[in-house]
């Protein structure tokens, strides 16, 4: 166990910091954009949906960015645990933070008098865990990060013009007083991640 909390330890400080100083930078962005004081339970949804799910994309997609350095990937393959457990342990700790920071901005939604209650925070959190597991696929499977971005990105922006053709998996739909689509995308996050793994594991032997 020792082992794994130093791979995370190093991870965070030399590949994810990045990365979440950019997530906490979103967040920050998120009240100047849209408010947060004083919305009902739809308006309440907008903020976590509309832009805060952003950080899914941020935490997610560059799992695998350091591999992609070929001296990198060398070296990771030399060592005792598997490059897979290392994946594993970075997708663990980017969804946490995914987590915490849909959870502490939804607390501070609910200190500024707004409508919420914790089912906007497991919809906004499924909302960007799904554009994160998007990313993350995309980049595992082509070994391309930008590539990764550039996917959940179009489909973000698609989610503007294509609600009625995205059906459950529309984004926003919280904030159209329906919450059903996000257990279709919780469950397509579980499939995507187990899926790229597969794909990646296959396409390696």
């Amino acid at each position: 166990m020792s082992n794994y909390l130093k791979i995370a330890a190093v991870n965070l400080k030399h590949n994810t910091a990045p990365h979440l100083l950019l997530a906490i930078v979103i967040a920050l962005l998120t009240p100047v954009i849209f408010g947060i004081s004083s919305l009902n339970e739809q308006e309440s949804a907008q903020p976590l949906e509309m832009f805060l799910s952003l950080t899914g994309i941020v935490l997610l997609t560059p799992v695998f960015l350091p591999e992609q350095n070929e001296n990198i990937r060398d070296l990771v393959r030399t060592k005792q645990i598997d490059d897979f457990a290392i994946y594993f342990i970075r997708l663990v700790y980017s969804v946490l933070f995914l987590a915490v920071i849909f959870g502490i901005f939804t607390i501070i939604m609910h200190h500024c008098e707004s409508d919420v209650t914790i089912q906007h925070f497991t919809g906004g959190f499924a909302s960007g865990i799904f554009l994160g597991a998007l990313g993350f696929s995309f980049a595992g499977i082509t070994g391309n990060s930008i590539i990764g971005y550039m996917i959940s990105m179009m489909y973000y922006i698609c989610n503007f013009m294509l609600k009625e053709d995205l059906h459950h998996w529309y984004l926003f739909s919280m904030s159209f007083g329906n919450f059903e689509g996000k257990y279709w995308l919780s469950g397509s996050v579980a499939a995507i991640f187990l899926i790229t793994f597969v794909i990646i594991r296959k396409c390696r032997k």
